[in-house]
This record gives C-alpha cells, structure tokens and sequence, in this order.
C-alpha cells in the first residue's frame, strides 16, 4: 500500500436485514485528495461513509486506514483521525456551543480541558462565533449549527473529514456560508470526502467525483471527465436531470 494512500475499502457490503444496500464497493483515498460521492437518494451513499468510520458496522469485505484494518477493537484510536459532519447537525441540545466542542476531546483524554477550550475558542473565532460559546444550539440558525459542527470535527485535527449532505437541511444564505467554510478546508490541504447534491460545488472542489447507484460504484473520474464526458448510460441520465 502506498504511502499516501489514507483509506482503502475493499468489498464493501452492508445489509439491514434483507435489504443490501452496499453491494461490493472498492474505493481508494489518496492523502489530500477531494472527493465528492454522488448518486440517488437511496443509493446508498450515506451508508458508505458511515460504514468508513465504523457508525455502521460492515456486513462483509475491509476497510484500511493508514495500513491498519479497522476492526471493532481499535475503531475508537481511528475514528479520532476521521472526522464526520452530519446533515442534521447533529449536535448535543442540552449542552453549550463550548461544551459540544470539547466533550470528546476531554471525554477521550485526548486534550485537558483548558487546552481543549483555547482550541474551541480559536476554531469559533475563526468562524465568527465567538459570541456563540455559552449559547444552545436551539438558539442557533441551522448555518451556525452546521458550522459549528464542522470546527467540532475540527477539534481532534483529523486526518481525514466525512461530509453527510451538509447543506441539505440548511436554507440558501447558509448553504454559502457553509461551503465557503468547507472549501476554505480543502484550500488548506485537508483530505475530504463528501456526499453533496450541490453540482458546483462538486465541480469547483472535488479532484475525484464517484457516483453510486444501487450500492456500487458505477464510474468515477476527474471533474471535466465526469460532467463534460459520462461514460454510463446511468451517469448521463442523472446529469442531464440536475444540471
């Protein structure tokens, strides 16, 4: 395995009972490199990210980070080095902004306490929210939220950052907000992977485009490669509903 290869995914399968939603996927990512997954609602896109950081557990075939294969002993050290940001937010109502952005780095002892809120501090100020630190979520419009789950991610300087659909639950002023703050990461050299319907984005940011339909990888290829020339069927009739 090369050396700046950070994630290797071989026949990846996961079913919820009788319904096999990944069927076989083999995906490499390489060190630095941006990579927007897209494909239907139902494809099975959400599920592979989550499979990538062991929320969902795998039915069959292997994931590798950094060379090590993830297993349900050692999940917990990796997961530290592969951010997530979900659609929803996902953030704790009844804790404060700070109190969501330093509970898993204290909780995991990974960070004190006041190392952790000179860091949260830092990551909110660079946001603009540096006002926003003893507030509630409830208390935030959904572009904070999503915002401050990002820096959330951010807290344990991950390796690598997952992106669940971050801008579907958020309205258009926010969407900006939002992207802005993911392609700035991306400008700094982080390695990403994110699940979008925004196609512009997908062009301005991703060096990679993959696209899943049915739980498999049915082409990948570079931005021009894959907007200006589709090679399936499949691709080119979803292209031609979303631009």
């Amino acid at each position: 395995m090369e050396n700046n290869t950070s994630l290797v995914v071989k026949n990846l399968r996961k079913s919820f009972g009788n319904n096999k939603v990944l069927n076989g996927i083999n995906f490499e990512l390489k060190e630095g490199e941006r990579v927007v997954v897209l494909g239907p609602s139902g494809s099975g896109k959400s599920t592979f990210l989550r499979c990538i950081n062991w929320m969902e557990e795998p039915t069959a075939g292997e994931i590798y980070f950094n060379g090590k294969l993830l297993t349900e002993k050692n999940i917990r050290k990796i997961r530290r080095n592969i951010g997530m940001v979900f659609q929803h937010f996902n953030l704790i109502n009844n804790l404060t902004v700070m109190e969501n952005l330093i509970l898993a780095p204290v909780k995991l002892k990974i960070m004190k306490r006041d190392a952790a809120e000179k860091r949260a501090k830092e990551l909110l100020k660079h946001i603009g929210l540096t006002n926003k630190a003893d507030s509630f979520p409830a208390s935030l419009s959904g572009g904070q939220k999503q915002r401050v789950a990002i820096i959330r991610a951010m807290m344990l300087s991950p390796e690598v950052l997952l992106f669940d659909e971050p801008t579907s639950a958020l309205d258009p002023e926010s969407i900006g907000d939002v992207l802005s703050l993911i392609r700035e990461l991306a400008e700094r050299g982080m390695t990403i992977i994110i699940v979008t319907h925004e196609m512009s984005f997908a062009k301005e940011i991703a060096t990679r485009l993959v696209f899943i339909d049915k739980g498999k990888i049915i082409e990948e290829g570079t931005p021009s490669e894959f907007f200006e020339h589709p090679k399936t069927p499949r691709v080119q009739e979803f292209l031609k509903k979303v631009l």
